[in-house]
């Protein structure tokens, strides 16, 4: 995730990383959908197709506020129509206001040189009483303290208390004494997995600084996966809406049709940097699940398998012998020493034969995850990031060659490590290097090329 530089009064981010949905042939870590071949950086540049986290989101979670997060989080309140919801929530959206350190660089825009702006907008949402605000890590990454701006233009400053860069959620508390005579009432937060496609949902926000800015759309799709270029791990389960959600926006509420948060906006797909109709909020019930931590020890910290693998597709199928329409996620590449490598997972292996001739064997399929049926390499890490914890153990179900087979293993703390760099092979490594020494030979070098993007459309070449 390339975060580019902020524009003057506004600032804009960037995830220069593959969609939230990867193809069936891209190979996948557990957190990641990104092909084991694709670059670590990516250019930063407004004209670039992107992913573009909507700078600056907020969100609401759990335990303290005005909603009861025990048993089921289902809600009796009856739907009410978008003035009302409106009237119901502004007080409770804020702009955050973050000032990065540095400002020498430059933006080029359209061909026009913008000096970067330090200063950063986002938006955020009262999460409980005791003066707790949500919003996206990606809004406060770089800094210790934030104003925060309520709709009446009371602002008070915050510290930053918690921070989970992996799910792009960040926690602040309001330190000034006078906001608690103003009795904020939070955002009550409701359960996420109850939501349905083709469901009216608002997104209220701050795009492009615009105070108390409502928008509305329906829920596209949910579970989808949201790549992150900084940490080199997938977000989750992320809701898809066609809410118009912009640069401003990020860390605000997604609500439902009773004016309950579903989601935090975080992110759109975008050719332009701006609202594309494609935009995605980390579900509430991940906020649910990650705040008390953050609040309790400032971090959350994640499970790990430790392999990347890819979809079945029906020539996968065939060639292993397998019906053309076998599903799971066949294992590419497995980090050394990981909780995959103890138990023993097997990854695509090559050789040679007696002729010389390079052969390829297959690696294990996982078909099933503690008995939960496996599509894709999507379906594994929804289930971890949704139900487990380091420490638990899972059971994956694996096809190797043709033979079932069950295998136990100790989920273990995700390293911060991008698991891409740590699953590379030496031959992918080798490969690599040897692209980085073509490009630097060549002597008519493209101006820029655009990310590869996962599950959509390609795009246009600008230059040959």
């Amino acid at each position: 995730m390339n975060l580019l530089p902020s524009l003057p009064f506004f600032t804009s981010s960037t995830i220069a990383s593959p969609s939230a949905t990867a193809p069936s042939q891209s190979p996948q870590s557990e957190s990641h959908p990104a092909p084991l071949s694709s670059s670590t950086t990516q250019p930063s540049s407004l004209l670039n197709p992107s992913i573009v986290q909507a700078q600056q989101q907020e969100v609401n979670p759990d335990e303290g506020n005005n909603v009861s997060t025990t048993g089921s989080l289902a809600s009796t309140s009856p739907k009410i129509s978008l003035p009302e919801i409106f009237k119901k929530t502004e007080n409770s959206v804020v702009q955050i206001t973050s000032t990065r350190p540095g400002s020498d660089q430059i933006v080029t825009l359209n061909g026009r040189e913008i000096p970067q702006n330090n200063i950063a907008l986002g938006s955020g949402f009262v999460y409980d009483q005791d003066g707790r605000i949500i919003t996206n890590h990606h809004v406060v990454s770089e800094v210790d303290e934030v104003d925060v701006k309520f709709v009446d233009g009371d602002t008070y400053t915050a510290k930053v208390v918690g921070k989970d860069p992996y799910s792009d959620i960040g926690v602040l508390q309001i330190t000034d004494r006078e906001f608690f005579d103003k009795r904020v009432a939070p955002l009550k937060i409701a359960n996420s997995s109850e939501i349905e496609v083709g469901e009216q949902i608002i997104a209220i926000g701050n795009p492009f600084g615009l105070s108390g800015t409502l928008t509305t759309g329906v829920v596209s799709q949910i579970g989808r996966l949201l790549p992150n270029d900084v940490t080199g791990y997938s977000i989750a389960n992320t809701i898809q809406t066609d809410a118009a959600i912009n640069p401003g926006n990020s860390g605000g509420p997604l609500l439902d049709m009773k004016g309950e948060v579903v989601g935090m906006n975080t992110a759109i797909f975008s050719n332009t940097g701006v609202y594309s109709g494609v935009g995605f909020a980390v579900p509430s019930n991940m906020l649910l699940k990650e705040i008390p931590v953050l609040i309790e020890k400032g971090s959350y910290v994640h499970p790990w398998l430790g392999f990347t693998a890819r979809d079945v597709s029906p020539d996968i199928a065939e060639s292993l012998k397998l019906p053309r329409n076998f599903k799971g996620a066949a294992v590419v590449s497995v980090v050394e020493n990981s909780p995959a490598d103890k138990a023993d997972i097997r990854g695509q292996a090559t050789g040679v034969d007696f002729v010389g001739n390079e052969q390829v064997r297959s690696g294990d399929i996982v078909t099933k995850i503690d008995s939960q049926p496996v599509k894709s390499m999507d379906d594994v890490i929804s289930y971890l990031d949704e139900s487990k914890k380091v420490g638990d153990k899972v059971t994956l179900t694996v096809n190797r060659e043709g033979q079932d087979a069950e295998v136990p293993i100790t989920l273990e703390e995700r390293p911060s490590s991008s698991p891409r760099l740590l699953a590379a092979s030496s031959s992918q490594q080798q490969q690599q290097q040897e692209e980085r020494e073509e490009e630097e030979s060549d002597p008519n070098p493209p101006l820029f090329r655009f990310p590869e993007i996962p599950g959509f459309p390609e795009l246009p070449k600008l230059f040959p």
